[in-house]
C-alpha cells in the first residue's frame, strides 16, 4: 500500500450508481439509472501523514474546478489519505484510509451529515474502494475485509473477511468482485480475488488472479482485471476474465476505466518515459492505439462519465524523470474525442476519480 500510494497509482473508482432508500430529494430519483451527469468529483490523496486529503467539484458547464468543497463548508478537514467516494442518492459517501473514517455529506450543500469512526471496530478499518447497490455501499478494507453500509441506517451492518489488502472492487451480476493483492507483503504480491454474492452476504469462492491484483472494472456483461505486476520483469498488465475465472491478458496497463464497449487503458510503469494510451473494442476484440490533446505529466486517475463519455484524468508534475508526489498536480478534461476542454491545477495525490450522476 505504501508503494500504492507514494506512486499514486489510484485508478478510478469503481462506481456503481444503483438504488437507494434514503434519497430525500423532492422527487425520489432512482439512482439505478441515472439520467444526468453535472462534472467529476476528484478525490485527494494529499501526501501520507504529512498533508491532508482534499474533494475537489469539476463542474462541466463551468468549466471550472473549485478547489476544497468539503473543507470549505465543514470547516475542517477530510482526514489523512482519503481512497475513495462515490455518489449514491443525495448523498456523498468518502472512504478515509489512514484517519479509518467514512465521511456521509450532502450531495448539494458538501455539508457532513455524518463521520463514521472505524477506529474501535475489530475488523474492517481502513477504506480503499466503494460501489453501491440496493441501498447499500459496499467497502473494501485494507486490513482484509468487505464491509457492507446500509445507506438508510448509515451504519456498517455486515462484513465479510476476504484475502488481505484487498483493492478496487466492483459488482458484476450478483456478485461483488474482490483483488486481492497482499500489497502490505512486498514484494511476495498476491494472487487470489474473492467473489462476494450480494445475497447472501458472504465469499462464495476464490480465484487466482495474475500478480498483484488491482481493480476489477465490468460493464454488466464483460469482467476485467487489472493487476500491477511487480514492478519490474512482471509488467502491468489489464485481462479478460471468463465466467470460469480464467484471465487472459489484453494489454500492458497502468490505469483503466470501461463504459459501454470500451475499455480505456493507460500503460504508464513506473519511471517511463512516455505514456501510452488504448481503447480496447469489446465485441471485436480490437486495441488501438490513441493519444490525449496536449497531456503532460505521470498519469495518476482515469475516469470515463459513464453518461456523457467525457474523460478526466489526472497527473503528476514530473521532475528528473520521476513524478513528484508532494506537490498539486493537473486535471484534465476531455471530451468523448480525447479533445482537450480544459486543463486545471488540482490537488495533491489525486487519483480517484468519481462522477456526479443523478
Amino acid at each position: 500500500m505504501k508503494k500504492l500510494i507514494s506512486m499514486c497509482l489510484c485508478a478510478a473508482c469503481a462506481v456503481a450508481m444503483t438504488s437507494c432508500s434514503d434519497d430525500d430529494d423532492p422527487v425520489i430519483k432512482n439512482p439505478d439509472v441515472p439520467t444526468i451527469s453535472t462534472g467529476a468529483f476528484i478525490l485527494n490523496q494529499g501526501s501520507w501523514g504529512k498533508i491532508d486529503g482534499s474533494l475537489n467539484l469539476l463542474d462541466y458547464a463551468k468549466e471550472s474546478l473549485t478547489m476544497n468543497v468539503f473543507k470549505n463548508v465543514n470547516g475542517r478537514s477530510l482526514g489523512d489519505t482519503p481512497q475513495c467516494g462515490l455518489v449514491y442518492g443525495s448523498k456523498i459517501y468518502l472512504g478515509v484510509y489512514e484517519s479509518k473514517t467514512i465521511e456521509i455529506i450532502d450531495r448539494i450543500s458538501y455539508k457532513s451529515i455524518k463521520q463514521i469512526s472505524l477506529q474501535d471496530r475489530p475488523e474492517g478499518k481502513q477504506p480503499r474502494s466503494m460501489v453501491a447497490k440496493g441501498g447499500k455501499i459496499y467497502i473494501s478494507m485494507y486490513d482484509g475485509y468487505l464491509c457492507r453500509l446500509d445507506t438508510a441506517s448509515m451504519t456498517i451492518d455486515a462484513s465479510v473477511k476476504v484475502g488481505p489488502n484487498p483493492e478496487i472492487i466492483a459488482i458484476h451480476g450478483n456478485n461483488i468482485y474482490v483483488p486481492n493483492s497482499d500489497g502490505m507483503n512486498y514484494p511476495d504480491y498476491g494472487e487470489t480475488a474473492s467473489v462476494v454474492s450480494i445475497e447472501p452476504f458472504q465469499e462464495v469462492k476464490k480465484i487466482d488472479v495474475p500478480l498483484n491484483p488491482k481493480q476489477f472494472l465490468s460493464n454488466g456483461k464483460d469482467l476485467f482485471i487489472l493487476c500491477l505486476g511487480n514492478y519490474g520483469d512482471i509488467p502491468q498488465a489489464v485481462y479478460s476474465v471468463s465466467s470460469d475465472g480464467k484471465c487472459e491478458e489484453i494489454s500492458k496497463a497502468s490505469l483503466a476505466a470501461i463504459k459501454g464497449n470500451n475499455l480505456y487503458l493507460i500503460d504508464f510503469p513506473w519511471g517511463a518515459a512516455e505514456m501510452n494510451s488504448y481503447v480496447y473494442d469489446i465485441s471485436s476484440k480490437k486495441l488501438t492505439d490513441v493519444s490525449y490533446e496536449n497531456f503532460e505529466g505521470s498519469p495518476s486517475g482515469l475516469g470515463v462519465d459513464p453518461l456523457t463519455g467525457n474523460i478526466v484524468m489526472t497527473a503528476q508534475y514530473i521532475e528528473n524523470d520521476y513524478p513528484v508526489s508532494d506537490r498539486p498536480g493537473m486535471v484534465y478534461l476531455y471530451d468523448a474525442n480525447r479533445k482537450l476542454q480544459k486543463r486545471f491545477e488540482g490537488g495533491i495525490g489525486a487519483g480517484c476519480i468519481f462522477f456526479n450522476e443523478e
